[in-house]
């Protein structure tokens, strides 16, 4: 085989791989409820990830802030894993009441794997279903 034909072969291949490793698909992200439960909130999210590609880490940073604008808390958040082509929820509880709780933004993405955590925070596509409740980034 010659040079141009090896070339020719091995585009399309890495081609392949580069489109498997760094996926481009949006993930939707829903805040979908906050729920008082024995003087905690329980937050719960619905994550959509419509690609071909799972994602084994997706580790996120959430500031919770009140109705007043005023940060209350930073949250770590596992979302992580997520299947290929799969809708999953995930729930945290926290210390306190959710009446209080005016928005939630998404400060930063701290892991994301297979990818890097810009590529993955550029592919989050935000929403919330609770009302008077912003989730963004």
């Amino acid at each position: 085989m010659g040079y141009r034909s090896f070339i020719l072969t091995l585009v399309p291949a890495i081609a392949a791989v580069a489109a498997h490793a760094a996926p481009t698909d949006p993930i939707r992200l829903e805040l979908n409820a906050l729920e008082n439960a024995e003087g905690h909130c329980r937050i719960s999210f619905v994550i959509e990830n419509n690609g071909n590609a799972p994602l084994e880490t997706l580790q996120l940073e959430l500031a919770l802030f009140n109705r007043d604008g005023i940060v209350q808390r930073l949250l770590a958040a596992d979302m992580g894993p997520l299947r290929a082509a799969k809708t999953t929820v995930r729930s945290f509880t926290i210390d306190g009441s959710c009446d209080g709780v005016g928005s939630l933004l998404l400060n930063d993405v701290t892991a994301c794997a297979p990818g890097d955590a810009n590529a993955c925070l550029e592919r989050l596509a935000l929403s919330s279903r609770v009302n008077d409740v912003r989730f963004y980034k």
